[in-house]
């Protein structure tokens, strides 16, 4: 008769069960060797082999770790804290994101969702403050701090010593620093797999990386240029984006969108008013909450369905209601948008992702958003 699993089964408690194994196995038998060992480990709970077992152990742990995750994300601090009460390693293990791509940590999902009661509860039973980020593009925890704006935890986490490397002291704006750990040359691969320059914060730390050799254009994974980056920081990114200008890069006019520059728009537009009805155009400026530029390009003839350009194209309306921007998501509905369109990733209407953006972003605005829609329907 098989043995049972334990409920969280541990691949290297599995290992070392079979070294044990070999011990028993030697002493009747000096031959044996670990692959028997493991066999008859695999056998003794019902599988054929033992790299059935493993995946299946694999398969369990990723999806056990995969709801606990969720649970940190949802900012549910009560069945967080009995989980790890059950199972302190997963406050260590990496596995599937609950939300989307990658595989992060715990405290990654905390920070991500702006869970501070989760990250705080996640620090005090001893998450590791530097995290594990090879499965998560190179995403430390203090790095998505920053680009979250989460100051409080930025701060905290460098209060209990996170290492701060060339990214982090790049996202910080620490040039001293930046000169320092670029003195021997610059990394071979940055986070994303794109460009180094993409977490540029001062002008400074543009020209080191460029007259280094950093790439101006080259795009990341996600098919994003360091100009792209700089402008999703918007009034941030101003400044970083001329200097990219000057130094050789090109803007489109989506980064001016996004930066809510109605004057270089303009400007475009009066030399081709095409530009006014690019979809990317439309949906920067709604993404990025510029209402008066989004009216603006509506009544020069923008899609008032305009949809995104990667990912899951979903809607202007999409991104407003994920955003919990009720006063866009109002505009867009007077001026014509479709309440009914679906994203091309989740199936969802713009109704659904104010929902779901409620639960993962802890953003309350999100509730009057998904109101405001039900209402329509």
């Amino acid at each position: 008769m098989s043995s049972t699993l334990p409920a969280r089964p541990n691949l290297e408690w599995l290992r070392k069960t079979a070294k044990n194994r070999l011990s028993e196995l030697r002493a009747t038998n000096p031959a044996a060797k670990l692959a028997d060992a493991q066999r008859d480990v695999a056998r003794e709970y019902g599988f054929p082999s033992w790299r059935k077992l493993k995946a299946h152990v694999e398969t369990t742990s990723d999806e056990i770790v995969k709801e606990f995750f969720a649970l940190v994300g949802s900012g549910k601090i009560d069945e967080t804290r009995a989980a790890l009460d059950a199972a302190p390693q997963l406050l260590h293990a990496v596995g599937p994101h609950p939300f989307w791509g990658g595989r992060p940590q715990a405290l990654h999902v905390s920070i991500e969702t702006g869970r501070r009661d989760l990250f705080a509860l996640l620090l005090e039973r001893g998450a590791d403050v530097n995290g594990r980020n090879d499965e998560y593009d190179r995403w430390s925890p203090l790095m998505l701090s920053i680009q979250r704006g989460h100051d409080d935890m930025r701060d905290e986490l460098l209060r209990r010593g996170a290492r701060v490397g060339l990214i982090e002291a790049l996202m910080l704006g620490d040039d001293p620093r930046v000169e320092e750990l670029i003195a021997d040359g610059l990394p071979d691969v940055a986070p994303n797999n794109g460009s180094i320059l993409a977490f540029a914060r001062t002008t400074h730390a543009i020209d080191l990386l460029i007259d280094r050799g950093a790439s101006i254009d080259t795009k990341d994974r996600w098919g994003s240029t360091p100009i792209d980056a700089m402008s999703r920081l918007g009034a941030r990114g101003n400044a970083l984006l001329r200097h990219m200008i000057a130094r050789g890069a090109k803007a489109q006019p989506k980064d001016y969108a996004r930066l809510g520059d109605i004057a270089t728009l303009a400007a475009m537009v009066e030399r081709d008013p095409s530009i006014a009805r690019i979809d990317n155009v439309m949906f920067a400026a709604v993404d990025f909450k510029h209402h008066a530029l989004a009216e603006w390009l509506l009544t020069r003839g923008a899609n008032v369905n305009a949809r995104a350009d990667a990912l899951s194209r979903g809607t202007v309306l999409h991104a407003a209601a994920w955003n919990g921007d009720l006063a866009m998501v109002q505009m867009l509905i007077a001026a014509g948008a479709d309440p009914t369109l679906r994203d091309e990733e989740h199936n969802e209407t713009p109704l659904g992702w104010a929902e779901v953006s409620r639960k993962i972003t802890n953003n309350p605005k999100c509730t009057e958003v998904a109101d405001y829609l039900r209402a329509l329907t």
